[in-house]
């Protein structure tokens, strides 16, 4: 049932963005959008042929869309290089990964090492907006919920992805419920900043208060 609901809250913040595209142009919301196309496109293709090796293909695009997004998300040019690393890490480990293991197996170490960069990339974002004087209300912005979703759920489903490569087919198919749940939540998350209007000019920004 949760697997259902997991699918049709796939669907949704695809829905959502489309229907209010005016408010989702800029901030890199373009590329959350395509990174729920492509999630929901890899589901029914998995459906169809039933090969781990969809979610490790997966697993890399995924990867490289969250890069840029946290790439494009930075200000700061020492914090720019991270992402840059990161990802030059992160191929190596995906690439070589998913050249010597078996198509039915999952990526546990792939996976594991995405969900700790993402995390990192999440805490760092939310520290340069906290620090920027023109955003009072972090969760007034639509990024806000963007980071928020990708950091409760790879922070949630990291030890499940580390396990994930030894558990029996009944062992998985029971915790990765867990995985369901926090995938419902993200794309909620998604939803909350699709939906958000846009704030052109923050009446309490610290630039536009006068002296």
């Amino acid at each position: 049932m949760l697997q259902y609901l997991a699918l049709i809250a796939e669907i949704l913040p695809i829905l959502l963005y489309l229907i209010f595209q005016k408010r989702n142009r800029g901030e890199g919301l373009l590329v959350i959008f395509l990174y729920c196309v492509l999630s929901l496109l890899t589901e029914v293709v998995y459906f169809v042929i039933q090969k781990q090796v969809v979610f490790s293909t997966f697993t890399i695009v995924e990867f490289t869309l969250f890069s840029f997004f946290f790439y494009s998300s930075l200000h700061d040019r020492k914090f720019k290089y991270i992402p840059i690393i990161g990802a030059l890490m992160f191929y190596i480990i995906a690439i070589s990964s998913f050249a010597s293991k078996s198509t039915h197996a999952f990526d546990s170490l792939p996976a594991s090492v995405e969900a700790v960069l993402v995390i990192s990339y999440c805490i760092l974002l939310l520290y340069e907006q906290i620090k920027d004087p023109n955003i009072v209300f972090v969760y007034n912005t639509k990024k806000f919920w963007v980071i928020i979703a990708f950091f409760l759920y790879f922070s949630s489903t990291l030890f499940l992805f580390v396990y994930a490569g030894s558990l029996s087919e009944q062992q998985h198919s029971t915790y990765w419920m867990i995985n369901n749940f926090f995938e419902m939540l993200k794309n909620i998350l998604f939803c909350v900043s699709f939906i958000m209007k846009k704030r052109y000019n923050n009446p309490y920004a610290v630039d536009s208060l006068e002296p």
